[in-house]
């Protein structure tokens, strides 16, 4: 946004009718570089104050996690840090999911653009001992994926836009997003009522991910894997055992990617086919073949789809019907190009500090569904490292031995203002 400096040098008659005419332009105009600098100066000096709640906030939520639609504790801490900071709350949506709104201090013509951010809050079902001094409390279940990273980063999100609300040229949308393991939460929020008048013009979202503390990554396209589901049902007096075994290893057959390949990043492009074993029931007479197809991107999902159905479709099975069920159960992460070369250089302008760098490839085995904004929205999502070296701590997402470093936070609540800033330019 752009502020006229220039106006403090002109010479006018009367200084009364100078000061009037900077204060309204100050007030209306879009931000310069200059104020996007004041601004972010401002928040993340609010928000570092504050660090240590933070991370007392995250450990709390680490050690109290809660499974996909049971995030009843979670919703309810997030929603009392919105309440204090002074934002229009919205609880239960979708589920547990939180919505805070903090409209700037404009009439609504003169708003900006208005900039969302969402960050998940369900944990995981993970016997693994917690290897950190605030371990969960819940047997079997912890924050192995970062969702209490990213949630303490919409709080501090929180704290720093509320720090500079009267500077605010746009409004904040932060969306706390319950049932993301599931895959269900995205959908289910944006199908309540209550998301009915919320119309951001970008969204914003990060992952933790195996980079050092200070780094981020990101790229335009695709970040993460969509995925589709994939059912068979085989009827008849044929051999059913011996038709559910061809429709198997006809489409593992189109899988690109082995079991063992799919935890390694690669070229978008791929096809990877995840199926349980077959289960037939003779009295029946029927036969299930299900399973899992992920791949990358939106426009090749058409050729994936009739890739799996031309494999089936080629198999001669004498006396057994097939009946499929295919649809897309996840969107994965598309990210708009648009709004990733503006964040991006938001970031890099603004905290250059941080090291924001390309991560083009895509792990065939993990999807997300933030891409379900993404479908309305433009919108990116940024790898957040929380690697600590020196502790010898890695955060590869639902790995045993999980551990996200809480330095991550405050790197995570700075990218994203100095993002959220450079987006609110119209």
């Amino acid at each position: 946004m752009t502020i006229p400096t220039t106006c403090f040098r002109l010479r006018v008659v009367s200084a009364l009718i100078l000061v009037a005419f900077c204060l309204t332009a100050c007030r209306t105009a879009p931000n310069s570089a200059l104020d996007q600098t004041s601004l972010h100066e401002r928040a993340t000096a609010a928000v570092r104050a504050e660090e240590t709640h933070l991370i007392a906030f995250r450990h709390d939520l680490h050690r109290y996690p809660e499974l996909s639609g049971q995030e009843q504790r979670t919703s309810a801490k997030i929603a009392e840090q919105l309440v204090n900071l002074g934002y229009e709350v919205r609880a239960n949506v979708g589920g547990y999911g939180v919505v805070g709104i903090l409209r700037a201090n404009l009439a609504e013509k003169q708003r900006g653009p208005t900039i969302a951010f969402r960050a998940d809050m369900d944990a995981s079902r993970d016997a693994s001992v917690d290897p950190v001094p605030y371990a969960s409390k819940v047997a079997g279940v912890r924050h192995n994926c970062g969702h209490d990273v990213h949630s303490t980063i919409g709080v501090g999100l929180a704290i720093g836009f509320a720090s500079v609300r009267d500077a605010l040229t746009g409004d904040v949308v932060l969306i706390f997003q319950p049932a993301e393991e599931s895959g269900t939460g995205a959908d289910a929020m944006l199908a309540d009522s209550a998301m009915d008048d919320i119309h951001p013009d970008a969204i914003l979202a990060v992952h933790t991910f195996p980079l050092e503390v200070g780094e981020l990554a990101t790229t335009a396209g695709a970040l993460i894997a969509g995925r589709a589901r994939i059912a068979v049902t085989l009827t008849g007096d044929g051999d059913l055992s011996a038709a559910a075994d061809q429709v198997h290893a006809a489409l593992i057959n189109v899988s690109t990617v082995t079991g063992a390949e799919a935890l390694q990043p690669m070229d978008p492009g791929f096809i990877y086919v995840e199926l349980a074993q077959p289960r037939t029931h003779p009295v029946d007479q029927v036969a299930f073949v299900s399973g899992l197809v992920m791949s990358t991107g939106i426009a090749g999902r058409a050729a994936v789809r009739e890739s799996v159905l031309r494999a089936i479709n080629g198999i001669e099975l004498e006396g057994i019907e097939i009946q499929i069920e295919y649809g897309q159960a996840l969107e994965g992460v598309n990210n708009d190009a648009e709004t990733v070369r503006r964040a991006w250089n938001g970031i890099s302008t603004l905290t250059p500090e941080l090291r924001v760098q390309q991560f083009p490839k895509v792990f065939p085995a993990f999807s997300e569904d933030f891409g379900s904004f993404q479908r309305t929205i433009p919108g990116v999502m940024f790898f957040v490292g929380v690697n600590n070296p020196a502790a010898g701590t890695v955060g590869f997402p639902h790995s045993p031995d999980y551990v996200a470093d809480d330095g991550a936070i405050l790197v995570g609540v700075e990218a994203m203002l100095a993002a959220s800033f450079a987006l609110m330019d119209p």
